[in-house]
C-alpha cells in the first residue's frame, strides 16, 4: 500500500494524499494508459527471470502504482494530470484510487481519467498474476471481482472541498457499476480530510443526511 503521499497532509503542497484512504462510463474504449500499463509491467517481468507466477501470488500494489505513475507522465495523453495515489485496505477489500487534476479539468475529464485509471491499475496487477482477467471495453477487470474500488478525481484547488470533486464514488466488488460525475452520484462516498474520514453525499443523494459531511459556510 503506497503511503508516501499521505492524505492526512492535504494542507501541504508536497504530500497531499495517502495513509488513511489511481482514474466516462464503463463502455468507453481503453486508452493509452491501460495499454501502456500492460506493456510496462510485462517488460519488468521479462527483466526479472527468477519471477514465477504462483496460485497464491501476493500482489505488489506499490509496483502497480509505480507502473501507472510512469505512464501518466505522458503530457500529450494526460495533460491535466498532477499525480496519483493509492491505498489498499485488505480488511475491507477496498482499493482507493486518487487522481488530482489541474484546475481547468471538467466533469467529463474526471470521468474519462477515472475510467482510465481503474482499468490501468487492474491490468498492472494482471501482469503480476495471470489469473486476474484484464479489463475490456465492458469490464474494469478481474481485480474488482474481489476488491471494491473507491475512485476519487478532483481539481487540485478542490482537494479540501469533497463536495466539488469531479468523481467520488465506491464501486462494489463484482458490480462493474458505471463511473458517473459526483454531481450525478446518488450515493455517499468516504474521503479522508485533515480532520479524518468523512462520508460525503453525491449530488443526487436523497437519503438520510445524519452524520454526513456538510461544507463549511463561507
Amino acid at each position: 500500500m503506497r503511503k508516501t503521499k499521505s492524505v492526512l497532509l492535504r494542507t501541504t503542497a508536497v504530500a497531499l494524499l495517502g495513509t488513511a484512504a489511481l482514474l466516462s462510463a464503463c463502455g468507453q474504449k481503453r486508452g493509452t494508459l491501460t495499454e501502456s500499463a500492460q506493456a510496462s509491467a510485462a517488460a519488468e517481468r521479462e527483466s526479472a527471470p527468477d519471477a514465477v507466477i504462483h496460485d497464491d501470488i501476493k500482489l505488489d500494489f506499490d509496483e502497480a502504482q509505480s507502473s501507472c505513475e510512469e505512464l501518466i507522465q505522458d503530457a500529450d495523453e494526460y495533460p491535466l494530470s498532477s499525480y496519483i495515489d493509492t491505498v489498499v485496505d485488505e480488511d475491507s477489500k477496498t482499493i482507493t484510487l486518487i487522481w488530482p487534476l489541474k484546475n481547468e479539468a471538467t466533469e467529463e475529464d474526471g470521468v474519462r481519467y477515472a475510467n482510465e485509471l481503474i482499468r490501468a491499475f487492474n491490468d498492472a496487477c494482471a501482469d503480476q498474476d495471470f489469473s486476474i482477467a484484464r479489463s475490456t471495453e465492458e469490464s474494469y477487470g478481474g481485480l474488482y471481482q474481489k476488491y471494491a474500488v473507491n475512485i476519487q478525481v478532483f481539481r487540485e484547488k478542490d482537494i479540501l472541498a469533497p463536495e466539488l470533486y469531479l468523481v467520488s464514488m465506491t464501486i462494489p466488488a463484482g458490480t462493474n457499476e458505471a463511473v458517473v460525475p459526483f454531481s450525478q452520484y446518488d450515493g455517499t462516498n468516504i474521503v479522508t480530510l485533515t480532520d479524518g474520514q468523512a462520508k460525503v453525499p453525491g449530488g443526487k443523494y436523497t437519503g438520510d443526511r445524519t452524520g454526513l459531511f456538510t461544507p463549511d459556510a463561507d
